[in-house]
């Protein structure tokens, strides 16, 4: 299954009411481990590349997106992903136009390997990028 930007657009809509039912899905997602897993991948991801920047980091095309590690991120969706794992997409600081799409594959109980990461073709709009801004959003930002 392929996500696009206007799947994320569409994920947040602007409705009051549309809204606060993104707010309990996002506090649904939370509550899984899959933005702490997403985490601790980045920072894995980024002790490799710290100690050897010549080796590989296990995440396909992972070098092409190096200053994305470091950064905070949202998880803004997920969906089950036919080869496992789950699809994760994600919202980063400082790239307030870009999503990002990540495969993260269920390896034990409550843990998860980034197999791979992409950004979605699209831009994101305006608007939704505020809405990302907005204080109802800050706290899950990672």
């Amino acid at each position: 299954m392929r996500l696009s930007a206007l799947w994320l657009a569409a994920l947040l809509m602007f409705s009051p009411s549309a809204f606060a039912e993104k707010v309990r899905r996002l506090q649904e997602i939370y509550e899984t481990p899959i933005p702490s897993a997403i985490r601790r991948n980045f920072d894995h991801t980024l002790r490799i590349h710290d100690t050897c920047s010549e080796c590989q980091l296990g995440v396909l095309d992972g070098e092409k997106f190096l200053d994305l590690y470091d950064k905070k991120f949202l998880v803004v969706g997920l969906s089950p992903n036919s080869f496992g794992g789950v699809w994760a997409v994600i919202a980063v600081e400082g790239k307030p136009r870009s999503a990002f799409q990540l495969w993260l594959y269920d390896i034990g109980e409550d843990e998860y390997d980034l197999r791979s990461i992409e950004e979605l073709p699209g831009a994101v709009e305006e608007e939704l990028i505020h809405q990302l801004e907005s204080p109802e959003y800050r706290q899950y930002w990672l």
